[in-house]
């Protein structure tokens, strides 16, 4: 028997039906299947911002290391709009800082930019993790203009800049701070080091210093916010935590010269050690940890930074 003209057409109409809804189906599936993040875009800007970092780094002239900085800027804040941007590590940006502490509540990008003075810019940003938005807080070097930075409270606007090589986190009090291991490449006589106290107030906004540094009985005076040594450019400096002491151990410094005793660019190391130990929710100094808590000498191991010279402990 033959089939009629609208059972055909209706069978027609039945199997076009059955094939689309089969295409849709396996069309959402695909898509089910498909990660919800933006891994390719991410790549892409990763790749610009090494071709950048390359730039502001080596340029040849200050004007052009410059505006490289400031579009690596514009291109990473385009980066870190993009969803998921907090759970992609840009690891292959080996030429800059990206620092987590161990909680993984935020991140910090770190970089500076070399002038023609000898001097360098500092430049970063913290990246909260937020899944919701993008939570970012620029951070403006701000160090030349503070009149005691020892003692300064500041925030991301005036922010003291440095290039941190760790993050230590400690608690006191109720209170979560997390350290900041910084080097400062200060001018062409002299560098830095220094112990940043960065935390965090009930609105998630950063505020860097905290007095919780102590020199001798902490009766006797008040905290200090920020730890700083400034020593001679080639001297060999180290600070950093000691995870079997459980200190912060840093060299002693004297001057190279006993008649340059008031220029900290002449300060070198004389082999000796001193120390800041975490008690009460504070950091009380130890005068020499060489002699107070152990036979030899702690010698920390160097930090890898690739080729800087200046990315030491």
């Amino acid at each position: 028997m033959t089939a009629s003209p609208d059972r055909l057409i209706n069978i027609s109409l039945k199997v076009a039906v059955t094939a689309a809804i089969i295409l849709l189906f396996l069309s959402k599936a695909s898509v089910a299947q498909r990660p919800p993040d933006n891994t390719l875009k991410l790549r892409e800007y990763e790749d610009t911002l090494n071709r950048l970092t390359d730039v502001f780094l080596d340029g040849s002239e200050q004007g052009i290391r410059q505006n490289a900085c400031y579009e690596f800027i514009r291109q990473l804040v385009q980066a870190l709009k993009l969803e998921g941007s907090y759970e992609y590590p840009f690891d292959s940006l080996q030429r800059i800082s990206i620092l987590y502490p161990d909680d993984k509540s935020f991140r910090i990008f770190n970089w500076q930019l070399p002038l023609t003075t000898g001097k360098q810019r500092y430049f970063g940003a913290i990246q909260l993790k937020d899944d919701k938005e993008l939570r970012l807080y620029p951070l403006y070097d701000y160090s030349d203009n503070m009149a005691n930075a020892a003692d300064t409270i500041t925030d991301n606007e005036r922010w003291y800049g440095a290039l941190y090589y760790r993050i230590l986190e400690v608690k006191g009090k109720g209170k979560k701070y997390y350290m900041l291991f910084g080097w400062d490449g200060n001018n062409m006589r002299s560098n830095k080091k220094l112990l940043e106290v960065l935390s965090f107030t009930k609105e998630k906004e950063p505020v860097f210093g905290a007095p919780v540094f102590y020199f001798g009985k902490e009766s006797d005076q008040n905290g200090i916010g920020r730890f700083i040594v400034e020593f001679k450019e080639d001297a060999q400096v180290s600070l950093n935590y000691d995870e079997d002491l459980r200190m912060i151990t840093y060299d002693h410094l004297i001057p190279a010269d006993p008649s340059t005793r008031d220029l900290p660019y002449t300060y070198v190391p004389d082999g000796s050690y001193e120390a800041f130990e975490w008690r009460r929710g504070k950091w009380n100094h130890i005068d020499n940890i060489f002699t107070s808590t152990m036979k030899e000498a702690p010698f920390p191991s160097p930090v890898d930074f690739s080729k800087e010279k200046l990315r030491k402990k």
